[in-house]
C-alpha cells in the first residue's frame, strides 16, 4: 500500500515543479484523446474493416453504437461480399452431413487448398439422411429442408446464425425455395405445394418473410395458383419431390423445372417462374429439345439449363449448357459441350447424379465451372483449356459419410454478412426466464411437465418442441441407471396401470387391484417408448405420461385359427412369448422413427421342420404398413431386441433347411434382413440337448445367451466391431429360484457402478453378482415366504388369487439401484455346506412346488422403462421420403 500511494503522488506532481541541479526535464509524451478514434475518416475505418476476417467483424459491432451501425449496414455488407469474392482465388464450398449416429447435421467448408474440412456449425435440430440444401446461396444465405421433422432452416454459414422456420401445413407433396425481394429487401421463402384434391383451388402457394410485419406466419401468396398454371405447378411440384431439384433464384425470380413427362402432350413450357416482388407466376419457353433429365444453374449471371447426357452402356460421358439468352422470346443457345470422356470418366460416370452447382474464379485464374456428384466428390472444368479436375473428395476428408444415398450435398459458400433473422418464438425462448422455466421444468416428473401446458402459449411450444423433449429425455436418463415399473390391469378408461416397484412394494393395499386377467409381454425401453404385446394386439406406450398407440395385427386375425404344434408346450411356459407371433420394436437415428416389425407363423412343423411365415412394417410416426419380404431364417419365441436402428432375433433350428444357431438382422432405414452367424459355441444346436438360446440387449450392445439347464449357466457373448467376445458367464447351480430347468432366465440390464446384473424369469427379479456368483432378490411375484413349504393359493370368486412377497421394512437410504428397485427378503439364499441334506430336500421340495404354479397366472408383469416426453401425434405425418 505504501508503495501504491508513492507512486500515486509521484503521478500527480505539478509540471512546475522545481527541479534539481544539474537535472534534465523529461518531456511527457503526448497521449491522444479519448475522442481520437472518432475522428479516423468513415472511409478509413470502413477500408480497414473489409479487410478483417469476419469473427473480427462481428466482434468490432459491440465497441458502440456508431461501428455497430456502421458494420452492419447493408452497404457494408455489400462491399464485404464483393472483396471477398475477389480476393477468393479457388471455390469455396459446403458440405452438409450427417453425424455419426444421425443425431444431428453437420455443416463444413471444404477448398481445394486445405486438405483437410473445417467444421463450421453442427445443426442439432437437423437429424438424418434426408437433408436438402440449396447448391447455390442467395447473398449468402442456405435454404435446408430436414424431410423427417419437416422442417425448413435459413442458414449463413459465415457468420453461423441458423433460425428455423414456423410450422407449416404438413402435405405429401412440396417444394420451397428462398428469394430476395428486390423492392422490399427482405429475403422470402415460397413454398409450393399440393393440397387437399377436395378443395376448390388445391394448389397452394404460402410465403413466409424473415423478420416481416407479419410475423412468424405462412401467409398465402397474393395471387395465388391460377388455374391456367395448375398443370405446370403440378408438374413441377413432383418433379421437384421425386428428382430432388430445389428452385433455382435468379433475377428476382424463383425458377421450378417442368417435367414434360408428367403431360400428355409436350408442354411448350420448361420452367415455372414465380416473382418474389409481385408475387405472380408465368412460364418460360422450353429449349429445341425435350427438357427432361435436366437441372437449372446461373452461370456468370446467366440462367443456364444443364443437360446430362451420359450414358453407361455406351461409355459416353457428355454434359451440355444452354444459356436463356431473352426471357421473353425464350430464346437458347448452347454456350458448353463438356466432352468428359477421358477426363475423370469413372468419377463422373458412376455417379447416380451429376449436377453443375454453379462457376468460381476471378478475372485473373479465369471462371470454372464447379460439377459436383452424389459420390461426394467435386470437379472444375475450365472452358478454355478444356481440361477437368478433381478439387474435392470427402472420401479422401475427415468426414465420415461415404453412402450415395441422397442428392448433392454441396453448396457453393460465398462469404457474406447478410443477417438471418430470428422469429419471435426463437428470441422469446432465448429470454433468462424462459431458460430459467426450462431449467425448472426438466427436473419435473412426466406428468408434472404435461399439466404445465395450459399455463400459457409459451410454456406450451417449450414443452411441445422437440428440442425440449430431446434435453428431457437426456437429462432424466444421464445416468442410464435402469428403472423398473411393474404393469398391471388398468381401471376405467386406462388399459394399463404403471406403478414403479419401490411404490409397489410399499402400498400393499392397491396391489390386488392391478392383477392382470391376460398374457402380456413387454419390450425393453427404446427411446421412451415400450411396446405390450397382447395374442391379438400391440399398443405402444410411453408409462411415464400414459400416451398409447394401438397397432392391430392384422395377421393374427388373417391366421386364425392357429394351433400350438403337438408335444410343444415350451412357448406357453414362456413369459416372453405370446402367441403365434415376434414383434419388435426399434428405432432408427436415421428416419427417427419407431417401427414396429412383426413376424408371424401361420404353421410350423417341427417334426417335418416345415413353416410359413409373413412379415409386416408399421411406421408409428406416419402410420405407414408394409409387408415386408420374408426373413432368411426362421426366428424363434423369443422378442428381438434394438441396437442402433437394427432388430435381431434368434433363429430357430428346429425349423427350415439349416441346422446351426444364427442372428437374423433388419435394418430400419434399409429395410434388409441379414444373417449374422453367432460363436461356435451358441451355433452347435443338438435336437437331444436343452440347451436354449436368443438375443438380448445390454449396455447398447448386441449379445448372444446360451441357456445351459444341465450346468444351469447362461453364456454370454457381446458383438462388437464384427467380432464374438464373452462377456459373462452367470452361474445359477446354487440358486433354485432361478433355475434354467423350470425358469426362462433372461438378462435385462447392466448396473454400470457395480456390475450386477439384472435377471428377469417373468415372476422373479434379481441382481446377480458375477464376482462372488450371488443373488440380490427384488421381486417375487408368486410366493409367500420362506418358511411355506406349498405355493398357498386361494379362490376369491371362481379366480385365483395369488400371494405376492414384499419387503416388510424398507430403509430409508437405498443404494442406486434401490432408489428405482426396493430390495426384498434374500429368500433365494443358497443352503450352506453344514445344513444337512434335510433342507437341501425340503428346498427341492418348495422349489418344485413354486414352480408348478401357472406360469399363465401373472398378476403383474415387470418392465424397464425410460422417463421422456416421447409422443406421436395422431394424425399421421404426410411425407414422401425419397433415397
Amino acid at each position: 500500500m505504501m508503495q501504491q500511494d508513492s507512486k500515486r503522488k509521484r503521478s500527480v506532481l505539478p509540471e512546475t515543479a522545481t527541479l534539481a541541479p544539474g537535472s534534465k526535464r523529461r518531456r511527457r509524451k503526448s497521449v491522444p484523446s479519448r475522442h481520437a478514434a472518432a475522428m479516423l475518416p468513415d472511409e478509413l475505418l470502413t477500408e480497414v474493416c473489409l479487410r478483417l476476417p469476419v469473427k473480427s467483424v462481428l466482434r468490432f459491432r459491440a465497441a458502440c453504437r456508431s461501428w455497430d451501425a456502421m458494420l452492419s449496414s447493408e452497404e457494408f455488407g455489400q462491399l464485404y461480399a464483393a472483396r471477398a469474392e475477389e480476393m477468393s482465388s479457388a471455390p469455396k464450398l459446403l458440405f452438409v452431413s450427417p453425424t455419426a449416429n444421425f443425431n444431428s447435421t453437420a455443416v463444413y467448408k471444404c477448398s481445394p487448398s486445405k486438405p483437410t474440412d473445417d467444421l463450421l456449425l453442427t445443426l442439432d435440430d437437423v437429424r438424418g439422411n434426408f437433408v436438402e440444401v440449396t447448391p447455390a446461396p442467395c447473398h449468402g444465405l442456405s435454404l435446408l429442408y430436414d424431410g423427417i421433422a419437416p422442417a425448413y432452416y435459413v442458414m449463413n454459414a459465415t457468420t453461423r446464425a441458423v433460425t428455423r422456420l414456423p410450422p407449416f401445413r404438413d402435405v405429401a407433396f412440396a417444394t420451397a425455395g428462398l428469394g430476395c425481394d428486390a423492392r422490399t429487401k427482405k429475403y422470402k421463402v415460397v413454398r409450393l405445394f399440393e393440397g387437399n384434391l377436395l378443395e376448390k383451388e388445391f394448389l397452394k402457394c404460402e410465403i413466409y418473410t424473415l423478420g416481416g410485419d407479419e410475423g412468424d406466419i405462412w401467409r398465402p401468396a397474393a395471387g395465388g395458383v391460377p388455374f391456367r398454371f395448375y398443370s405446370f405447378a403440378r408438374s413441377a411440384i413432383s418433379n421437384a419431390v421425386m428428382n430432388k431439384l430445389q428452385p433455382l433464384f435468379f433475377n428476382g425470380y424463383l425458377h421450378w423445372l417442368i417435367n414434360p413427362l408428367h403431360h400428355v402432350k409436350l408442354p411448350r413450357a420448361s420452367i415455372l417462374s414465380f416473382s418474389l416482388t409481385d408475387e405472380t407466376f408465368r412460364w418460360i419457353r422450353s429449349p429445341p429439345f425435350v427438357a427432361s433429365g435436366v437441372h437449372l444453374v446461373e452461370l456468370d449471371g446467366n440462367l443456364c439449363m444443364v443437360r446430362d447426357l451420359r450414358d453407361r452402356s455406351t461409355a459416353v460421358c457428355k454434359l451440355e449448357i444452354w444459356k436463356l439468352k431473352d426471357y421473353n422470346s425464350g430464346d437458347w443457345s448452347l454456350d458448353h459441350r463438356i466432352d468428359l470422356t477421358g477426363q475423370l470418366p469413372r468419377d463422373l460416370l458412376e455417379p447416380q447424379i451429376v449436377k453443375v452447382i454453379g462457376s468460381a474464379g476471378s478475372c485473373r485464374s479465369g471462371t470454372k465451372i464447379i460439377i459436383a456428384t452424389s459420390k461426394h466428390k467435386v470437379c472444375s472444368y475450365d472452358p478454355v483449356s478444356r481440361t477437368l479436375e478433381t478439387i474435392t473428395s470427402i472420401s479422401e476428408t475427415c468426414t465420415s459419410y461415404q453412402n450415395e444415398k441422397s442428392d448433392i450435398r454441396f453448396s457453393l459458400f460465398k462469404e457474406c454478412l447478410t443477417p438471418v433473422h430470428k422469429t419471435r418464438e426463437e428470441i422469446a425462448f432465448a429470454t433468462p426466464l424462459s431458460k430459467a422455466t426450462k431449467e425448472i421444468l426438466l427436473r419435473l416428473p412426466a406428468e408434472s411437465v404435461l399439466k404445465f401446458k395450459p399455463v400459457c402459449k409459451q410454456w406450451l411450444g417449450l414443452i411441445k418442441s422437440e428440442r425440449f423433449i430431446r434435453a428431457y429425455f437426456a437429462h432424466k436418463n444421464m445416468d442410464k441407471r435402469p428403472k423398473i415399473m411393474l404393469v398391471g390391469k388398468g381401471s376405467g378408461k386406462s388399459l394399463f396401470n404403471f406403478v414403479p416397484l419401490s411404490k409397489w412394494l410399499q402400498e400393499a393395499s392397491n396391489q390386488g387391484t392391478l392383477f392382470l386377467d391376460t398374457k402380456v409381454v413387454c419390450s425393453k425401453p427404446c427411446r421412451g417408448l415400450n411396446l405390450m404385446s397382447f395374442v391379438e394386439e400391440d399398443y405402444l406406450f410411453n408409462p411415464c405420461t400414459g400416451y398409447h398407440r394401438v397397432y392391430w395385427n392384422r395377421e393374427w386375425h388373417q391366421h386364425q385359427p392357429w394351433k400350438m404344434p403337438t408335444g410343444c408346450r415350451e412357448q406357453e411356459d414362456n413369459p416372453f412369448a405370446v402367441g403365434n407371433k415376434n414383434v419388435g420394436l426399434g428405432f432408427s437415428q436415421v428416419i427417427q422413427d419407431h417401427v414396429v416389425v412383426g413376424i408371424f407363423y401361420d404353421r410350423k412343423d417341427y417334426n417335418s421342420r416345415e413353416y410359413s411365415l409373413t412379415c409386416s412394417l408399421w411406421s408409428c410416426g406416419s402410420g405407414y404398413f408394409e409387408q415386408l419380404p420374408q426373413p432368411p431364417l426362421p426366428v424363434n419365441d423369443m422378442p428381438p431386441v434394438s441396437v442402433d436402428g437394427v432388430l435381431y432375433w434368434m433363429s430357430e433350428p428346429r425349423l427350415g433347411q439349416s441346422y446351426e444357431r444364427a442372428i437374423v438382422s433388419f435394418d430400419i432405414a434399409a429395410k434388409i434382413f441379414e444373417v449374422i452367424p453367432c460363436p461356435s459355441s451358441i451355433a452347435m444346436w443338438d435336437p437331444r440337448s436343452r440347451c436354449h438360446a436368443f438375443v438380448v440387449e445390454l449396455l447398447g450392445k448386441l449379445c448372444a445367451v446360451l441357456s445351459n439347464s444341465v450346468a444351469d449357466e447362461l453364456d454370454i457373448w457381446k458383438w462388437d466391431h464384427g467380432l464374438w467376445t464373452r462377456a459373462y458367464t452367470i452361474n445359477l447351480k446354487f440358486w433354485p429360484d432361478y433355475s434354467l430347468a423350470t425358469n426362462v432366465v433372461v438378462p435385462m440390464a447392466v448396473d454400470l457402478t457395480d456390475g450386477r446384473i439384472l435377471l428377469n424369469t417373468g415372476r422373479k427379479l434379481g441382481l446377480y453378482n458375477p464376482f462372488d456368483q450371488t443373488i440380490e432378490n427384488l421381486l417375487a411375484l408368486d410366493q409367500v415366504s420362506l418358511a411355506t413349504p406349498k405355493v398357498q393359493q386361494q379362490r376369491t370368486g371362481g379366480h385365483l388369487k395369488c400371494h405376492i412377497t414384499r419387503c416388510e421394512d424398507v430403509p430409508r437410504k437405498f443404494s442406486p439401484w434401490k432408489l428405482s428397485m426396493a430390495p426384498c427378503e434374500n429368500f433365494a439364499t443358497p443352503p450352506s455346506a453344514s445344513s444337512g441334506k434335510n433342507l437341501l430336500s425340503s428346498r427341492h421340495q418348495y422349489v418344485k412346488a413354486l414352480n408348478s404354479v401357472s406360469p399363465k397366472v401373472m398378476p403383474v408383469v415387470p418392465m424397464l422403462y425410460e422417463e421422456s416426453l416421447t409422443y406421436y401425434p395422431f394424425a399421421a405425418r404426410a411425407r414422401v421420403l425419397f433415397s
